[in-house]
């Protein structure tokens, strides 16, 4: 109090510098962490996945392997596509995850590849998430209903525009690259037929050397003259079709004259398109119509706000329209995904709910003790937030979604210290204190109890820091940075601005008889008009109930405690799911439309198409109001394949032609559930009132999105070692599938190698070959330049690259009828196919998956709303059918579990660690604090009896026990701890008191054992007013975030909620009991005798001599 200047000009200082740091501290959707994966992926067009996988992934594998920082090794191969994904341990630092990746890339670089043009390629970058994604595509000019097809823009067109915005995106401050996806490039073919090809001298191999001769790109060289320096540009970069019909194939002798013989005198056709097949196809679209697009996703640098630079994105793209007019008006820059609006949701939920905890705070305390106290714990709130935003700053904290939940969780543990101050403040002085020196007082009794609880608290989530590592670490590292230090300046200005606030507001009624706070004003009127049929007293009345009670447990105190420990194991067996991580409300959802593996791009594109009707049909819906609203807002089409990683638990798919990924983006987060619902339900069933068909023979995978780490729900996997045998995996595999089938909550039941594809085989007879002048490379080589196309060379136009090919025309490409009569380039000249090799068809796998080296097929399956696919996985590998399966299988092969439980299981274990540390943790704390080992024991005997209401509270609510109810678990634990040590520590003050005054002849402590129990009683009345007011406003504050909070906190609300009012109740009646068990049956002293104290003689007061001194 003497340097309450002091004090309050730190406060507000601090309290402005938080401010400022809330408005300028970086933001983001979520935790800024290092993914230890990267993605090697190795091109091989015309391979087998066999092929692939024995000549490209295994080799790759294998030098992998070597490396002691890599975990895992997980791979694909596909017909002419390898890709694997490298995971790292999570124990290893994130400061040396791109010496691993240079190591990656030197070991892949020493892999002799089977062909010299074969080049792995090594994406480190594989966990960057896009903050913002814009579609480039065009749309109808301004007052026009639909595009003239004659200025109907091309791919290129598209191409150059989305090349304009991607130039001035990634100028702006903050932005760390741009990339572009679904660009069509431009291609110039040869084409002919087989039966022209096969009689000309002239081979590919000729055709390239001719082609790349003409395309001149290489410096010509340097001339130094008297006049200067010249430099000497050759000439003949091409950029047009018809100078490459120009291309002199051969000269012919007609007498003494030589006559030129173009390519297009050979019968050969040249034609400028666009590649084809299409490596991706992409288009955006909304309720109306979808159009070819380009899409642009710009990726932020660390430490930027996510929602300035979005903003920017935005406002420079509108520039380029509007001002700049670089972009004619009728392409649209649409985004497609924005995460700064989810980031800016989030802060304003967070707002909010402080707020309404002030408020709720002011309301809660008025009511029961006055305005006057309930400003002063009001103030607290901001305070603390606002100096702890500013504080967490130093340690590299941003406002991200696990920040935000830290403070949000926080509130109920800092209003506790709030309550707790300004309560007993108000107690001492209606004990007769004076305002300054009833709170100086007040902050002296609570100071060491408080800090206590406090530490116990922060010793309950700082761990976390420690037992968590690698992604996953880096992931929560807000969390106990946050919590920790939002619960120290919570204390902290508890003992000073709470200190000083109190004595400056909080007033007590001069007649006690007059209350000014409305509840206790209306218990006065009704004991008034009681007592008129009645003598009893307002006090007996006010203390009739709760001392009855306290009394009725202490005389049954064994019976208090076994029925409690009775209850805990009855609410232990209840049924609550677990799920690490919940759904995510927002405005976005996804559809992965996959075809049989044999399928190509355009097939795929088709049933993409159908899927965007049906979106487009599906798309009214009648609102809360009666109007007929569109709840689609947006979409983005990709078919071969996905794009950028767009949500950070969005794991893009690589190139698969038989893939396609739809983002949709609903305008209300509220309608995205019921929109995926029936998205899946149409297109398996269709809609005959809207018009719409079942999507045939493709699976339409509607995805809600979850947080946390990217996990499919239901993943089972079956092994088998090395090269191990695909017919066993797929039997084994298939009766997984049907077990999975038979669980009610499951649907989209499939495994990851899917059907095998039907294969051209083309076997090369070696002694015929060898007569024919005929090697296996030139077969393969000629087949594919037939129907894949050779890449002859590369022409310039200015910076802009078209490659050449030579292929046959499209209806030689689409028929195999011709096959056996093509002619092979060889040594000699051509040879037809037929006379050196046999072909004939055959089925192999169309993907081969492995893990660690072992083939693999993952059985996979999505689970019904609200289920959890945990317990699915854990019904079916506990069933006796599994039982049997793995009883079946032979030597090297077994079957384990993936996705969501695998995920879970190993954060669980971590999570075990850091609540095994902070079990000690709070011990040793607690024992520091009584020097008692079993005091200690009373206070931690309370948190497995507080999971009664928490598990309570998930079960009746239907929500599962995952990452953020834990943490509301361990909120609840500190809340719980808090109060059990303040009541102990009354207790024992009181017992010091009545015993000092006592004769002590008594048993306990010279006390009676009716005055010992009603020294327990009258702590837990003294107890019970900052009790109810922390379990009110607390309870409070959490109802919005239970009600209409979202999944994110749901859970966590429900849990605090039901676990308070439970803990409540073991504080008044469990607690005391333990206590009277410890003291009465097994003989603790609840305190230590001491000699008289020395009378002061510095004016201090009573309580400075009074201290009671715990038992060891």
């Amino acid at each position: 109090m003497r340097y309450r200047t002091t004090v309050l000009t730190c406060v507000i200082l601090l309290v402005v510098f938080g401010t400022v740091r809330f408005f300028t501290m970086p933001r983001r959707e979520d935790p800024e962490f290092t993914i230890m994966t990267c993605v090697v992926t190795t091109s091989w067009p015309g391979a087998s996945a066999m092929k692939v996988e024995e000549l490209i992934t295994d080799p790759i594998e294998e030098v992998l392997d070597g490396i002691e920082e890599v975990d895992v090794l997980r791979s694909t191969s596909t017909n002419g596509q390898s890709t694997i994904y490298v995971d790292l341990d999570d124990s290893l630092s994130p400061s040396l995850v791109d010496n691993v990746w240079d190591k990656v890339r030197a070991r892949v670089a020493q892999v002799e590849m089977p062909e010299p043009g074969i080049t792995p390629n090594v994406q480190d970058d594989f966990g960057d998430t896009s903050v913002i994604v814009f579609s480039v595509s065009q749309v109808p000019l301004p007052g026009a209903e639909a595009i003239d097809p004659q200025h109907e823009y091309t791919h290129r067109e598209l191409d150059v525009y989305s090349d304009r915005v991607r130039d001035a995106l990634r100028l702006l401050p903050g932005v760390a690259k741009v990339e572009r996806h679904g660009v069509r490039q431009e291609a110039i073919y040869i084409e002919t037929d087989i039966g022209s090809w096969s009689v000309l001298g002239l081979t590919s191999s000729q055709l390239s050397d001719l082609a790349s001769a003409r395309n001149i790109i290489a410096p010509g060289g340097i001339i130094d003259t008297d006049e200067g320096r010249f430099y000497v540009k050759p000439g003949g970069e091409l950029d047009a079709v018809r100078e490459i019909d120009s291309i002199v194939a051969a000269a012919v002798s007609s007498g003494e004259m030589k006559n030129q013989v173009y390519l297009k005198d050979l019968g050969l056709t040249v034609r400028r398109d666009y590649e084809d097949p299409p490596e991706l196809i992409a288009r955006a679209g909304d309720a109306t119509s979808s159009r070819p697009a380009v899409m642009v996703a710009l990726t932020m640098k660390s430490g930027a706000n996510i929602i300035d630079i979005c903003e920017a994105a935005k406002q420079r793209v509108h520039e380029l329209q509007t001002v700049e007019k670089a972009i004619p008006p009728d392409i649209r820059v649409l985004p497609i995904s924005d995460q700064s609006e989810g980031v800016h949701a989030r802060v304003t939920e967070v707002i909010v709910n402080v707020v309404e905890a002030i408020l709720i705070v002011v309301v809660v305390v008025y009511l029961v003790v006055g305005f006057r106290t309930a400003a002063v714990m009001a103030a607290n709130i901001p305070f603390v937030v606002l100096i702890s935003i500013g504080l967490i700053t130093f340690f590299d904290v941003q406002l991200e979604q696990i920040s935000l939940a830290s403070i949000v969780i926080a509130l109920g543990l800092l209003v506790d210290n709030a309550v707790q101050v300004c309560d007993q403040s108000r107690t001492n002085q209606l004990q007769g204190m004076g305002p300054e020196e009833a709170s100086i007082e007040g902050a002296r009794v609570l100071a060491s109890p408080m800090l206590s609880g406090t530490l116990t608290t922060i010793a309950a989530f700082l761990p976390m820091l420690y037992a968590i590592e690698g992604g996953s670490g880096e992931f929560i590292y807000s969390l106990p940075v946050t919590l920790s230090v939002t619960l120290a300046v919570s204390w902290l200005l508890a003992m000073t601005l709470c200190v000083i606030l109190a004595a400056k507001f909080i007033r007590v009624p001069q007649d006690a008889s007059r209350p000014t706070a409305p509840l206790p004003r209306l218990w006065r009127w009704i004991q008034r008009i009681r007592r008129r049929g009645t003598a009893e007293s307002s006090e007996a009345a006010g203390d009739g109930l709760y001392g009855l009670l306290a009394k009725f447990t202490l005389r049954f105190k064994f019976l208090t405690v076994g029925g409690a420990c009775g209850v805990l194991i009855l609410v232990m067996n209840l049924p609550v799911g677990s799920e690490f991580f919940p759904q995510n409300q927002r405005d976005q959802f996804a559809i992965e439309v996959w075809l049989p593996e044999n399928a190509s791009i355009r097939q795929t594109d088709e049933a993409a198409r159908q899927v965007e009707e049906m979106l487009r049909k599906l798309s009214p819906t009648t609102s809360d109001g009666g109007e007929t609203v569109e709840r689609l807002r947006a979409m983005r089409t990709l078919v071969g394949g996905g794009g950028s990683r767009w949500y950070l638990s969005w794991e893009p798919e690589p190139r698969k032609a038989n893939f396609a990924e739809i983002l949709v983006r609903t305008t209300d987060g509220r309608y995205t559930s019921a929109f995926a619902q029936e998205v899946r339900r149409v297109a398996r069933h269709g809609d005959p009132d809207l018009g719409i068909e079942p999507v045939a023979g493709a699976r339409v995978v509607p995805i809600e999105l979850m947080l946390g780490p990217p996990a499919a729900p239901v993943v089972v996997r079956v092994m088998g070692n090395g090269f191990a045998d695909p017919t066993t995996l797929h039997a084994a595999a298939d009766r997984v599938q049907q077990m999975i089938r038979s669980q009610p909550e499951t649907w989209n039941v499939h495994d990851s190698w899917g059907a095998d594809s039907y294969e051209l085989r083309v076997a090369v007879d070696e002694d015929r070959a060898n007569l024919a002048g005929v090697t296996n490379s030139q077969v393969a080589r000629t087949l594919n330049s037939y129907y894949s196309g050779l890449r002859l060379t590369t022409f310039r136009e200015g910076d802009h690259q078209v490659p050449v090919y030579f292929r046959l025309r499209p209806e030689g490409r689409r028929s195999l009828s011709e096959i056996d009569s093509a002619f092979v380039e060889g040594n000699t000249g051509k040879v037809p196919l037929d006379a050196i090799a046999d072909v004939r068809w055959d089925w192999e796998p169309a993907v081969i998956e492995r893990r660690d080296l072992n083939r693999v097929i993952e059985v996979r399956a999505r689970v019904e709303p609200g289920a959890s696919g945990n317990d699915v996985v854990n019904r079916v590998m506990t069933s006796e059918e599994m039982q049997q399966l793995q009883a079946d299988l032979p030597a090297g092969f077994w079957v384990e579990v993936g996705g969501a439980l695998e995920e879970s299981l190993e954060a669980g274990q971590m999570m075990l660690t850091s609540f095994v540390i902070s079990f000690v943790m709070i011990v040793v704390l607690l024992v520091i604090q009584y020097d008692s080992v079993a005091k200690s024991m009373i206070i931690i005997a309370t948190l497995p009896l507080a999971m009664i209401g928490a598990l309570l509270g998930l079960w009746m609510t239907n929500n599962p026990l995952g990452f953020m109810p834990q943490l509301g678990l361990l909120s609840l634990f500190g809340i719980v701890l808090n109060t059990g040590i303040i009541f102990i520590e009354f207790a024992d003050l009181l017992i010091a008191q009545k015993a000092a005054a006592s004769d002590g002849t008594g048993p306990i402590a010279g006390l009676s054992r009716a005055e010992f129990r009603q020294c327990l009683v009258d702590a837990g009345k003294q107890r019970l007013l900052p009790i109810f007011l922390t379990t009110a406003t607390t309870v409070g504050g959490l109802i919005p975030l239970a009600v209409a909070g979202g999944p994110l906190w749901v859970g966590m609300a429900w849990l605090m909620i039901y676990g308070l009012l439970v803990a409540t109740l073991l504080t008044l009646f469990v607690v005391p009991a333990l206590y009277a068990i410890l003291v009465e049956t097994f003989g603790l002293s609840p305190v230590k005798q001491q000699a008289p104290p020395t009378p002061a003689t510095d004016g201090s007061n009573e309580y400075a001599s009074a201290s009671p001194v715990p038992a060891v």
